[in-house]
């Protein structure tokens, strides 16, 4: 696999095949990562007809050709097949290719769900990340590990909480790889991509007529029987949709858009949000007893500027792995710019700080990384000191702290500086990490976020 294949794989990382063909069925780009989906293996498969790859299929058959007929995205649609007797399962998600002249192509990513010996087995749909592939130092969330085994041992659903970019789906695929069901599917839907009116038949499934272009359609809630359904940004659904979940949770079965009998399911719910359900219940934006059925268990992922100790590993390990893949030699990050790195406020958590080093790897082929090799919008912070704790600040509040007790200085003034230094020298020698500095000087995490808000050291 080139370069550009191992991008193409890594942005849609959980697909088993990627194709895209024109309107005919040409195909411009093949890539088929698992050889069982596609049993007339050729090694250049770009330029051939879609039907010469898949003789079983016939046109209306092709999850391909519905997206090009209806111009309309298919997601996650089960598509049953037969090969040599032998019955197969993929899911596929098509997307039609549109510009201003019309319709010119699609494309489709599709996962296996292989069967074998009457026990199902998914390939990219099990698990694909482990404990291992966890990367921090930061021993408090390291300890947090012996929680999260104790919960993937059980079954209960799990809520997951972290900011956008601090891997909460990394956590989920950890929870099923070590869970009893880790030998079943493992089905992931991202609830903030797909447009409410959508969402219903992709959870629950769907029978032609139901609705304008609706197919006979299992759901995610059936495709993942016996195994895992990962809900992210579970915060995103709509009330209607919510009251429907909860349904299906609480009985454990399905509907199926446009049919009147129940289906059975057993399956495990792990959700994440990047915001506080608790909050959402108390104005009324997500319903209590939902919010309680998902939250049997819980775990919550501390953001990166919070265990600030992971940022030089989390930097080597990026290096590492875009040095492999663009074939560069960046050596590492340089002293004042790893220095900045560990005082920025990092709002976009772990997936902010892969995007930086990707960038500069990809502008820079050997070497360290130094300001001229970080983003732009970095580079402006830094002059602005907009946000970013600067190493110089308890030296500030040094010398703030002799003007306030000069003569004639209120007791308010000399209180409020020395308080101003405490955590300015606390928040430091803790690595600004919010969680230790509370612990240390024994206050809420709250009221020292009020503070330091309060004396600009945030």
């Amino acid at each position: 696999m080139n370069a550009e294949d191992k991008v193409f794989k890594e942005m849609f990382g959980h697909s088993d095949l990627i194709l895209i063909a024109d309107t005919n069925g040409k195909i411009l780009y093949y890539e088929d990562y698992n050889d069982r989906i596609n049993m007339r293996r050729y090694k250049n498969a770009v330029g051939r007809s879609i039907f010469e790859l898949y003789p079983f299929f016939k046109r209306e058959d092709f999850t391909f050709f519905k997206a090009i007929d209806t111009r309309q995205v298919i997601v996650n649609e089960v598509q049953q097949f037969e090969i040599n007797g032998k019955q197969k399962k993929a899911l596929n998600s098509a997307y039609p290719l549109i510009n201003e002249n019309g319709v010119i192509g699609c494309m489709v990513m599709s996962i296996e769900l292989d069967n074998r010996s009457g026990k199902k087995k998914m390939s990219s749909v099990s698990s694909k990340y482990n404990f291992e592939d966890i990367l921090t130092q930061n021993a408090e969330f390291e300890g947090s590990f012996e929680k999260l085994r104790m919960l993937a041992k059980g079954d209960a659903n799990i809520l997951i909480y972290g900011e956008t970019g601090t891997g909460k789906e990394l956590i989920a695929h950890t929870i099923h790889a070590n869970s009893p069901r880790k030998r079943e599917p493992f089905i992931i839907q991202n609830c903030a991509a797909i447009p409410s009116n959508l969402m219903e038949s992709i959870l629950f499934g769907s029978v032609k007529g139901s609705f304008t272009g609706a197919v006979d359609k299992a759901g995610l809630f059936e495709v993942a029987k016996g195994g895992t359904l990962f809900l992210d940004e579970i915060n995103s659904i709509s009330l209607e949709l919510q009251a429907k979940l909860l349904r299906a949770i609480e009985s454990r079965s399905v509907r199926r858009v446009g049919e009147s009998f129940e289906r059975e399911t057993d399956v495990r719910i792990i959700t994440s949000t990047n915001e506080r359900l608790s909050a959402m219940v108390q104005r009324g934006a997500f319903r209590k007893d939902l919010f309680y059925r998902l939250n049997v268990a819980s775990f919550s992922i501390p953001p990166l500027r919070e265990r600030r100790d992971d940022i030089p590993l989390l930097c080597s390990h990026y290096i590492d792995h875009y040095n492999a893949l663009l074939n560069h030699n960046i050596n590492s990050v340089n002293e004042e710019v790893m220095n900045f790195f560990n005082q920025y406020e990092w709002d976009g958590n772990v997936r902010e700080l892969r995007n930086v080093i990707e960038y500069a790897c990809t502008i820079k082929a050997a070497g360290d990384i130094g300001w001229g090799d970080i983003p732009d919008y970095m580079v402006q912070k830094k002059k602005t000191n907009a946000r970013i704790p600067s190493a110089s600040k308890p030296q500030a509040v040094a010398a703030e702290k002799t003007e306030y007790v000069q003569p004639n200085t209120p007791l308010s003034c000399q209180i409020e500086a020395l308080e101003k230094d405490i955590l300015a020298g606390a928040i430091e020698r803790n690595h600004f990490s919010i969680t230790r500095t509370a612990k240390e000087l024994q206050i809420a995490r709250q009221t020292l976020y009020n503070k330091l808000n309060k004396y600009g050291l945030l």
